[in-house]
């Protein structure tokens, strides 16, 4: 066992609640490991996989053949399930107001009663994620606790705990997909548009149908926006510039 599984493996079993854990799953490489550690703690958890809607299809169905006990939650805002009903009258989804991640990621698990929040975070992933605690408490729901047993941990360091206790892992990683986010999302729009044409490559279909409720969007209420504020003046304008992160 290396120091940095042992130290995890510890930290888990010295916070672990009463109750149990609260297990986020996500399917990615993070989450399969945080997964196996926690099973290796034998500690109390519940493992949840909220389903965006916009998942790489392959994820999906991994996470339903080698995962079958994670519980698994849907979005639902006002009657919509899906990322694509929910544009049309939430509106687009930018880099700076990401409702998205509220209604499709955080609240279909907001509200189960395990405030204790086991989750796959790392510090090397951004300067802003590496600022927070190890041990983090929600702003916004003063009794959720969110407990990061491998923050410090690398790319690497993930790699090699895959390969050395042979865990299962979506196929993508082996064909150059880094991350296994949302496959539309505003943090892929920019002028190089490298990884976003990827995911256009790839999921057309979910781009066909992203770009069909844009277009609701645009002729019931965008439109005259966009018009008056001089920033588009027909759809296709409209979407390249959300297309650019613009």
């Amino acid at each position: 066992m290396s120091s940095k599984e042992e130290e995890a493996i510890d930290f888990i079993r010295e916070n672990e609640p009463e109750e149990g854990y609260f297990l986020g799953f996500s399917g990615g490489k993070d989450s399969i490991v945080l997964y196996n550690l926690v099973e290796k703690a034998e500690v109390k958890f519940e493992a949840y996989y909220s389903n965006t809607t916009v998942d790489p299809p392959e994820v999906v169905r991994f996470i339903k053949k080698e995962y079958p006990t994670v519980i698994v939650k849907r979005p639902n805002w006002r009657g919509h399930t899906s990322f694509f009903g929910m544009i049309p009258e939430r509106g687009f989804p930018t880099k700076f107001a990401r409702w998205c991640c509220d209604e499709l990621k955080k609240n279909p698990t907001r509200y189960i009663p395990l405030h204790n929040r086991l989750m796959g975070i790392r510090a090397e992933e951004s300067n802003k994620r590496a600022k927070r605690p190890r041990i983090d408490r929600n702003p916004r729901y003063k009794k959720m606790l969110t407990y990061k047993p491998i923050f410090y941990w690398t790319d690497n360091d993930i790699w090699e705990y895959i390969h050395n206790n042979k865990l299962e892992y979506p196929s993508l990683y082996d064909e150059g997909f880094k991350r296994l986010g949302c496959v539309v999302c505003p943090f892929l729009c920019n002028k190089r548009q490298v990884i976003l044409n990827q995911h256009k490559d790839r999921w057309p279909k979910m781009y066909k149908a992203f770009e069909k409720a844009m277009f609701k969007l645009w002729d019931t209420k965008e439109k005259y926006r966009q018009w008056e504020k001089g920033y588009s003046k027909t759809f296709e304008e409209f979407l390249d510039n959300w297309y650019h992160g613009r």
